[in-house]
């Protein structure tokens, strides 16, 4: 009798050994499997609230410079330093390039801005962002250009456009 219940208890002392074992070792795995599917899921909410418009764009007189007025119309703000990791890519139809950012604008070609109507550094919503482009060669009046511009997170909007 006394050696059953013996027997009992060490079956029952190894039983519960083991189900703790069984958990600290799935348990962690479980919860870091979660981790992709949040981040993710934060992401595409990112994205949900981000987007833009491209009003308008226009050459200067001497075609040395390309502007861009981009409004935000999603309704979450980007921070300045957001605006700069943007992409921009600019050229004739079928022949254009990735245009990096320079805040000076001594690269060419090379691209910059400045937010209009704005009160801090933030791109907040309905405030238009105006974009200048330094392009490597003159724009050739009469004919079509594409601009595509993208924000950190991948939202983006294109536009064909003639210089006249």
């Amino acid at each position: 009798m006394s050696g059953e219940a013996i027997s009992s208890a060490i079956l029952t002392i190894a039983s519960i050994i083991c189900v703790f074992s069984f958990v600290s070792i799935v348990y962690p795995s479980v919860i870091s499997a979660g981790d992709p599917i949040i981040s993710r899921t934060n992401a595409m909410g990112d994205q949900i609230l981000t987007d833009i418009e491209i009003l308008h764009e226009a050459a200067t007189a001497e075609g040395s410079e390309i502007n861009i007025w981009v409004k935000n119309v999603g309704p979450k703000g980007i921070s300045s330093g957001l605006i700069s990791k943007s992409d921009l890519f600019f050229g004739e139809s079928g022949n254009f390039e990735r245009i990096p950012y320079d805040e000076n604008g001594s690269l060419s070609p090379c691209w910059n801005y400045s937010i209009e109507q704005s009160k801090d550094d933030d791109w907040d919503k309905g405030e238009t962002l105006l974009i200048k482009i330094k392009p490597a060669d003159v724009p050739v009046s009469g004919d079509k250009y594409f601009i595509k511009f993208g924000v950190y997170n991948g939202v983006s909007k294109e536009t064909y456009f003639t210089v006249s």
